[in-house]
């Protein structure tokens, strides 16, 4: 049987982009079942959030998530490289999605490869927005 769908699922944010973050994080407040963890800026900054190092180490500050939204293009660790750490990482519980301004044939398909669970494109309309909250739902409950 499938999770309670009030459960909530705790959202790590990780973008270069405060206004990306700023805008994800407005359409999420909307949905009470997706409370924002943590933002980060880079990929080295979601790595070391992830692990719970350096300035990440108190998890009442920094809860581990379950759902990690994803950047692709961020200076000193990409998303791609994100990923590939995640490869080796074990935490088969953390539901990585990749939400991008790249609609890149290459990009998409990489990310999934790379192991991502879903590909986003990056949208400041309600509607859209709207549509990728229904979708990271629907995704979590066939992961449940």
């Amino acid at each position: 049987m499938g999770e309670p769908a009030s459960r909530q699922y705790k959202v790590l944010l990780v973008d270069d982009s405060a206004d990306d973050r700023l805008f994800m994080r407005i359409m999420l407040e909307r949905n009470p079942r997706f409370p924002v963890a943590g933002e980060v800026r880079d990929g080295q900054e979601a790595i070391d959030y992830l692990t719970g190092s350096g300035l990440f180490s108190d998890r009442q500050r920094f809860p581990f998530p379950d759902i990690l939204l994803l950047d692709l293009k961020m200076p000193r660790k990409t998303g791609f490289d994100v990923l590939e750490w995640l490869r080796t990482a074990h935490m088969p519980k953390l539901t990585v999605m990749v939400v991008s301004g790249s609609w890149l044939p290459e990009d998409v398909t990489r990310s999934l490869a790379l192991g991502a669970h879903a590909y986003f494109k990056k949208t400041s309309t309600k509607a859209e927005q709207d549509k990728m909250i229904a979708d990271i739902e629907k995704l979590l409950e066939a992961r449940a």
